[in-house]
């Protein structure tokens, strides 16, 4: 007996809450401005007056690249693994905008997935929420693989070849445990429906408990239908190896570029440093990025703390502090206007309108 499919009306786009992101943006700006005052405002400016631009722009020539690349990762897996009717170029579109609702709504990737499902879902024919979301979780996966693999190296290599305050090193060391620990625990859970399931029953049955006048018994059912929906939609990729390596290689690629933004950065303000000193504070920062801070993009916290790492490595302090600006020149400010610019164009052409 086939499943019944969820319908693709009850996806709704992800709502901009206006007066909380106008708050936390106020509050991320203060932080912002209290960071470069510690950073010594006369220096940073120096640094940034005297800076080489030409590597400024190449970092966001290779930000364009790696998102593209991020974005290929993620239409294979809907072209070859869904059988989508989509081109990568309307992909990319897609991934840009998802960057816009990752960086402006916490916590986490999840407005960003949304915004994914919404746009796939109003602009290819037979999209199914199931499949989106499988193979959005998928790329997710993927993407996690080459930033714990090297936060772990680096890690070690930091604690074997650099004299780092101790705090400094265990901080890294808690980032990368419980990071992995999440991403594991997670993993098991996405990839064993039955419990996966019995999870969520247990969740509503707790909610019934708590709120005893509200029946989610429907809603139960519902949730259990997506769920067995997609079991069948995530086993239609990870059955085939060839396809999940395609995609992981694509992915792969968008991981070393992303990585090259990070030294360009600070080849921008005439540093030179490790390569894998950058790699991995900026694949620590990576993950932070993917915890709920609450703040729109990290602003100000996320600053802080990749500057205060740098420094805790031997950086000198104007390098670290203008080294930061202009990552987050790139992965937060550029990526989140072009994300906004790219999200009224993907609105205004299939937003209001049905699938073409």
């Amino acid at each position: 007996m086939g499943l019944s499919m969820i319908k693709e009306a009850d996806i709704k786009f992800p709502d901009i809450p206006f007066r909380k992101t106008a708050a936390l943006v106020a509050v991320g700006l203060a932080l912002y401005m209290g960071y470069l005052y510690l950073a010594g405002l006369g220096n940073v400016k120096y640094v940034l007056l005297h800076a080489d631009y030409r590597f400024l722009g190449l970092a966001i020539l290779v930000s364009l690249a790696g998102n593209l690349f991020h974005a290929a990762g993620w239409w294979t897996l809907l072209k070859k693994g869904m059988n989508y009717q989509i081109s990568l170029p309307r992909a990319y579109l897609i991934y840009l905008s998802s960057t816009f609702f990752v960086n402006l709504i916490p916590p986490a990737a999840i407005s960003g997935e949304i915004a994914k499902i919404y746009f796939v879902d109003k602009s290819t024919p037979d999209a199914r929420f199931d499949k989106t979301a499988a193979a959005g979780l998928m790329s997710r996966i993927l993407e996690t693989m080459p930033t714990a693999a090297v936060v772990i190296i680096g890690v070690a290599y930091l604690a074997l070849y650099y004299n780092i305050p101790g705090w400094a090193l265990a901080f890294c060391f808690i980032v990368a445990g419980v990071f992995i620990l999440i991403a594991a625990l997670a993993l098991a859970v996405m990839l064993d429906n039955p419990l996966l399931r019995r999870t969520s029953a247990r969740a509503f049955r707790l909610l019934g408990r708590i709120f005893r006048r509200h029946d989610f018994s429907a809603r139960a059912e519902h949730i259990d239908l997506v769920l067995q929906q997609f079991d069948v939609s995530l086993r239609s990729i990870t059955g085939r190896p060839l396809l999940v390596i395609a995609a992981l290689s694509l992915i792969f690629i968008a991981w070393c570029l992303d990585m090259a933004v990070a030294y360009l950065a600070f080849l921008t303000v005439e540093y030179h440093v490790s390569a894998l000193l950058v790699v991995t504070i900026f694949s620590i920062i990576v993950i932070l990025q993917l915890l709920p801070t609450f703040l729109p993009g990290g602003l100000g916290l996320i600053d802080a703390l990749m500057t205060v790492l740098y420094l805790a490595l031997g950086v000198p302090r104007d390098a670290a502090a203008g080294a930061t600006i202009m990552i987050r020149l790139i992965t937060l400010w550029f990526l989140t206007i072009l994300g906004a610019v790219v999200s009224v164009y993907l609105v205004k052409v299939f937003g209001k309108n049905d699938k073409k």
